[in-house]
């Protein structure tokens, strides 16, 4: 059943968010840089994911950066950079080359092969900035400033979305057609609430936390969203079929 069709609350929703935000491509120093600063603020500051005397200059960066790419959330009434996502390539085809390959087993590691390895990429490094966040204590949703405080509750994960479109637009642009993660078991609900579902690659695994590794054809995600919501269906088939 598509519970989005012709539904005004829904489609009010996608205009709010494209009110308020953008989401493009890291592909100037300017914008890699506050993505940099962004991850090094929520991995080494907030979190403490990550050692921040290891880092140079407040940014968080690691070895997969060699063969990454980003996507940036732009708050418009800002212009400030409030979120971001990198896509982990893969290295030549060794899908070994994606940090989730070392946490895998055998028969999921087979699994994943199977799409491809020279076209199978990894979402990583999701970071919203603090001060988009609901409340105190809420680690990884976002929240917007700028809107009513009505505004607020019905955007929370529009900025989510907007990060998968931002996967979208960098999947397309380097030819992915399979994406993976090791994914908050509750983001993996806000995303299926879209249509996104992932497949669970093997058990739940402790990284910054519970995690569930996933995979998904890039195709049949979409194709789920449009069963779900043609509205959301849109904004992120936009990006991957420009």
């Amino acid at each position: 059943m598509n519970t989005g069709v012709g539904s005004p609350s829904e489609a009010d929703l996608s205009a709010l968010y494209h009110r308020h935000f953008i989401v493009v491509p890291a592909d100037t120093p300017e914008l890699l840089d506050a993505a940099h600063a962004l991850r090094y603020q929520v991995y080494c500051v907030e979190h403490q994911f990550e050692d921040p005397a290891l880092q140079e200059g407040k940014r968080e960066r690691d070895r997969y950066d060699a063969h990454a790419v980003h996507a940036v959330l732009i708050s418009k009434p800002s212009g400030n950079v409030v979120g971001c996502v990198r896509l982990i390539l893969p290295r030549g085809d060794a899908s070994s080359s994606l940090p989730l390959w070392s946490l895998l087993g055998a028969t999921e590691r087979a699994r994943l092969d199977m799409f491809g390895r020279d076209r199978t990429a990894e979402i990583s490094r999701y970071a919203i900035a603090k001060m988009y966040r609901r409340r105190e204590g809420e680690s990884w949703y976002p929240d917007v400033g700028e809107p009513s405080a009505h505004e607020l509750r019905r955007l929370v994960p529009h900025m989510s979305l907007g990060l998968l479109q931002g996967v979208g637009q960098l999947a397309a642009r380097h030819h992915m057609g399979t994406i993976c993660a090791a994914m908050a078991p509750s983001l993996m609900r806000l995303l299926e609430r879209f249509g996104l579902v992932f497949e669970r690659l093997g058990p739940l695994i402790d990284l910054h936390g519970t995690r569930q590794p996933c995979l998904g054809e890039c195709e049949q995600l979409l194709a789920g969203m449009a069963e779900r919501n043609e509205d959301y269906h849109r904004l992120v088939a936009k990006a991957y079929h420009p």
